[in-house]
Formats: structure tokens, sequence, C-alpha cells
């Protein structure tokens, strides 16, 4: 369990429950944030608030005290690359950057599908692709959504 503003970007969840005062309860109820239902972290502003959401196929921006009052369990196993573990392998899903960015990964060797083992997070994510080393910072990493594989 854990928070909505806790939910990494481009990972989808599921609201469980809310934890907030009633009359701002009343407003993201009616915004579509209710228990069961499942909601996209899509982006969030430079300084990390607010941050925008989908739900119920509509695109909400909350602030970030309004997100720590809901609470969410994750509904798939993706996490940004950022986050991944030390040791362990992951298959590359998706991309959220544009063109440029998907050009760079191409260079990299970084697909969809692709296979990483990720060797390093302290100071950016260092990974073994395909017999090679790279290295990437969290910015970029950030942007890359994988699962765990082994």
């Amino acid at each position: 369990m854990m928070k909505l503003s806790e939910a990494p970007i481009g990972t989808t969840v599921e609201v469980t429950r809310l934890n907030l005062p009633p009359d701002v309860e009343s407003k993201i109820l009616s915004l579509g944030f209710v228990p069961g239902t499942r909601v996209e972290v899509v982006k969030e502003a430079p300084l990390g608030d607010p941050r925008v959401y989908r739900v119920m196929g509509k695109m909400v921006t909350l602030r970030k005290e309004e997100a720590e009052g809901i609470e969410v369990i994750p509904v798939e196993s993706v996490v940004p690359l950022s986050l991944a573990k030390p040791g362990e392998i992951y298959e590359v899903v998706r991309f959220l950057g544009g063109g440029m960015f998907l050009m760079r990964m191409r260079n990299f060797g970084i697909n969809i599908g692709t296979r990483v083992r990720v060797l390093s997070n302290f100071r950016g994510v260092s990974l073994k692709i395909n017999g090679r080393i790279a290295r990437l910072g969290h910015g970029m990493a950030g942007k890359i959504l994988v699962r765990r594989i082994g």
C-alpha cells in the first residue's frame, strides 16, 4: 500500500481508500478517484508538484497534498528503470520520452523488448545490454519503464 503521490510516473495503480478532510474528499470523489478505480500516473511538473493522472479516461491534475490522502496499490509490476534493483534482469516495456529520446535509446541498443541487467544505480544507472555496458542518468532511466523477469 502506498500514497498516490508516491507512485512512479508511468505506472498504473488502483485506489483503495481515501483519507482526506470531508470537503476535499467529496471533490476528489467527484473527479473519479473512487475506491476500485484504476489511475495512471502520467506526468509531473518540473518541481514535482502538481502531477497529472488519467482516471476514467480523463486527465486530472492534483496537488501533492491531495494525492497524499489517496491510498493505492500497484496494478502492474512495471517500474521506471531508475528504481530497478542492481543484479536483476528487466525487460523494457515502454518509453515516456519523445522522438529524440527514442533515437538516443536506439543508439544505446535499448528498444521495447530489450532485456537489460542492472549493474548499479548509484549516480546514474549502469546496465549490461547485449554484452555491452551502458550508463544512463537517473532522468533518462526514469523515462524507461521495465518489468522484472529475473
